[in-house]
């Protein structure tokens, strides 16, 4: 009788964590589709403000769109890897002179702005 009650307090207990826990996963999945609107809004954007400069290029040089793909490629060789991706190259910080990367603005470990940052990498 005392181990059936022990017994249907535990479940009680458990019932009542899976219910608390089945509101944070919801809350969750809320927070999560609205990172994933947000990120698709922001490349929507980007790929609009992308669109309209090369059109402006287009119109006022004599660029083809070869010329824009020659130079995608060389961008995208640039870390030694043909992934479609713009990487970063390994560098040191100028101040601290510890390792850092051209894909961040600024130091990890003194803040100091890392030079050849990309200016189409997103900021920390």
């Amino acid at each position: 009788m005392l181990w059936d009650l022990y017994q249907h307090h535990q479940i009680s207990q458990l019932a009542a964590k899976t219910e608390a826990l089945k509101g944070d996963a919801e809350r969750v999945r809320g927070h999560l589709r609205w990172d994933v609107n947000r990120l698709e809004a922001k490349i929507d954007t980007l790929a609009l403000v992308t669109q309209a400069m090369w059109e402006l290029l287009e119109a006022h040089t004599d660029l083809t769109e070869a010329d824009i793909r020659k130079k995608m490629t060389e961008i995208d060789e640039r870390d030694g890897v043909r992934d479609g991706k713009m990487g970063g190259v390994p560098t040191r910080c100028g101040s601290c002179g510890r390792d850092a990367h051209s894909r961040v603005a600024h130091c990890m470990y003194c803040g100091h702005p890392i030079d050849g940052h990309h200016v189409a990498q997103p900021r920390p």
